[in-house]
């Protein structure tokens, strides 16, 4: 099949490092001693009404699940596609995910501004590698922008844009009604993916097109495991 394309999760793949090969992603990233942010200084967590924001108000925070998390994600189409992400708060304003598929642990910083989610770093890291100091993140550049504001059809950041809004997509863990599609389309390959507020990322696709032929990869949201 011709691939000259390079979707997500073939990008994904092929960032394999040997020795990554645990399927749990356990943690030892606490590096950070004594820069480690509290719970309400994270952003999106100060009082407010049970009246739900508009969107201007709402921290793009929403879009990732609580410090502590594990989702767990049903893979399809590629032995890579299933997924065990780990979300750390450590610092404010950043989030930090460890990505592992089963072949390499990928770490993925990002930046919560208030009109859009900054994709600050993402690398192959071994399993127990402490987190970057907040100086280190500081002084790195920018390399793309994950999620932007307004979250409306049309949004365009990147190669992705907004394309659908209360969507319905079914997943082993629950059936989401409200969920937003942004997309990233080249000339033989496809990628999406579904984001739901209080979740974030509950499903991605990825479809390769040839003359003849269609390869779809999927990880759709299974479990999730929440701090007590």
């Amino acid at each position: 099949m011709k691939r000259k394309s390079i979707i997500l999760h073939v990008l994904l793949f092929a960032l394999i490092a040997s020795g990554c090969t645990n399927k749990t992603t356990s943690l030892n990233n606490s590096g950070n001693s004594g820069e480690t942010t509290k719970p309400n200084e994270q952003p999106g967590n100060t009082e407010e009404s049970d009246t739900k924001p508009n969107q201007n108000d709402q921290s793009l925070l929403d879009f990732f699940l609580p410090a502590g998390s594990t989702a767990r994600y049903k893979g399809e189409g590629n032995e890579f596609a299933k997924l065990d992400i780990d979300f750390a708060h450590p610092y404010e304003d950043y989030v930090i995910l460890h990505e592992n598929n089963g072949g390499a642990v990928i770490r993925r910083i990002y930046k919560i501004e208030k009109e859009q989610i900054l994709k600050i770093e993402e690398k192959p890291v071994d399993l127990h590698e402490d987190f970057p100091s907040l100086q280190d993140i500081n002084a790195m550049e920018p390399i793309g922008i994950y999620l932007k504001k307004p979250l409306n059809v049309g949004t365009v950041f990147g190669n992705w844009k907004i394309v659908e809004k209360d969507v319905t997509v079914e997943t082993p863990y629950q059936t989401f009604d409200h969920a937003f599609v942004i997309e990233e389309k080249g000339e033989d390959f496809v990628n999406r993916k579904y984001f739901v507020e209080g979740f974030g990322e509950v499903k991605r696709e990825s479809i390769m097109k040839s003359v003849d032929e269609e390869y779809i990869v999927t990880s759709t949201l299974e479990s999730v495991t929440k701090p007590e």
